[in-house]
């Protein structure tokens, strides 16, 4: 994973206004001032009690009055994309509160330590809190139990929805069915034990549902990548040639 894509900084802002879009997400965290913000459906002026997050693609005006600061976080596509899935398509406004606070503490901490894996850890973090305000219910559910089997009835149930129309919503909410979504989460899940603990791939396995190896090994190469073990190795291979 390219984590020196990773961008997080301070940036202020002039009074001309500008209009533009971008490939990458952005979150932006307010330090000091204000920060006029208008996209297709929000026009607010950004301060110390909110923070806000754009998605990719998200056509916005912005400009400043005044001394300002935000910290800034530019999140590539493939990294949004592993972190968020296709669930964030929308702008979100939230409370700068007392965890948000801490967290942007935090991202200042690893900016000045200058370590890119440290950010990235910070940023899955953080995303965490930006699903949570989006998520429905039993996309919640998925995400708690994702290990466990999860049947179409329960989770149509947890909406109030009969399956069928189930897997219509559900489909337009993720682009993708949910057995497809809950196959994508283990996987996601796997990478994550494999690049970060020395658990054995029959633990791993376990971890996100699978009784054999075997089933994990064919998870992956039904996506399209390599085989578990190889995985692992050639993540690591690239964090040891990454700089830091």
């Amino acid at each position: 994973m390219e984590y020196n894509q990773l961008i997080c900084e301070t940036r202020t802002y002039t009074e001309k206004f500008y209009t533009h879009s971008h490939s990458y997400s952005q979150l932006i965290l307010p330090l000091q001032g204000s920060l006029s913000i208008k996209t297709g459906k929000n026009e607010l002026s950004l301060n110390d009690n909110h923070l806000f997050f754009l998605p990719p693609q998200c056509d916005h005006s912005y400009h400043s009055v005044g001394i300002n600061k935000f910290l800034v976080l530019d999140i590539p596509r493939d990294i949004i994309l592993i972190l968020l899935g296709d669930t964030l398509k929308h702008e979100i406004r939230q409370n700068l509160d007392e965890r948000w606070k801490a967290i942007r503490y935090l991202l200042q901490e690893e900016v000045r330590s200058a370590s890119k894996r440290g950010l990235y850890d910070l940023v899955k973090y953080a995303c965490s809190f930006l699903l949570d305000e989006v998520r429905p219910t039993s996309i919640q559910y998925i995400h708690s139990n994702f290990h466990k089997s999860i049947s179409i009835g329960q989770l149509a149930a947890i909406e109030s929805f009969n399956e069928s129309y189930y897997i219509e919503w559900f489909h337009r909410r993720t682009g993708m069915t949910p057995n497809a979504y809950i196959q994508k989460l283990r996987l996601q899940k796997a990478k994550e034990y494999l690049v970060n603990t020395d658990l054995s791939l029959l633990v791993i396995s376990d971890l996100v549902g699978y009784k054999h190896q075997s089933s994990l090994t064919r998870l992956f190469m039904d996506h399209g990548e390599v085989p578990p073990r190889e995985y692992r190795k050639k993540s690591r291979e690239t964090d040891k040639s990454s700089p830091v």
